[in-house]
């Protein structure tokens, strides 16, 4: 069933899909509050999981959030018809029709569509943190993941306190705490 949907809305939409918006929780950090969520939905998932602050677009990659995470947490879904159960997995799409989807070369190379974008939505600075890139990632048996941040001053008028990333430690880290975390 899902199979032949798939085909069937890839034939009929011309290629094009409708992706439903994922919008993914972290537990660290405060929310700008720019992603145009009603006040009541920053906190959708729960206290314990954290504020809405990430919305992810085409992703086929779970979001590896911790214990609490919901199964298909940080995956796109495809909407095809009129009802909220009208959908189905972004990833499912790609390992349906391959290569007609996302091209020769991104089958050969990853054998799924390894990328994605997010709009970000931290009040302060976002940590410096690390990911893998392909090689280094393939040594323990997942896809790198290459990120680089973009903060688009036309998406909004309010920037929030500071948006920006940074590499360092923030002014209020002591060190005395990074002897200690070193330890």
């Amino acid at each position: 069933m899902e199979h032949q949907t798939i085909v069937k809305t890839y034939r009929e939409n011309k290629g094009i899909f409708k992706l439903i918006p994922v919008f993914v929780p972290r537990p660290f950090s405060t929310p700008g509050y720019r992603l145009r969520l009603h006040p009541d939905d920053y906190f959708a998932f729960g206290t314990k999981r954290g504020a809405i602050k990430e919305r992810w677009f085409s992703s086929t990659i779970k979001c590896n959030n911790g214990p609490l995470a919901m199964e298909d947490e940080g995956l796109s879904y495809v909407a095809f018809g009129p009802e909220a159960e009208d959908k189905f997995l972004f990833k499912d799409a790609v390992e349906v029709l391959g290569a007609s989807l996302i091209g020769e070369d991104m089958m050969e190379r990853y054998g799924t569509w390894p990328m994605y974008s997010k709009f970000f939505d931290y009040d302060v600075p976002l940590f410096h943190h690390l990911h893998l890139g392909f090689n280094d990632a393939a040594k323990v048996g997942v896809l790198g993941k290459p990120e680089a941040y973009y903060y688009p001053p036309q998406y909004n008028n309010y920037p929030g306190n500071m948006p920006v990333t940074y590499f360092g430690f923030d002014p209020d880290c002591s060190k005395a705490e990074v002897r200690k975390r070193l330890a």
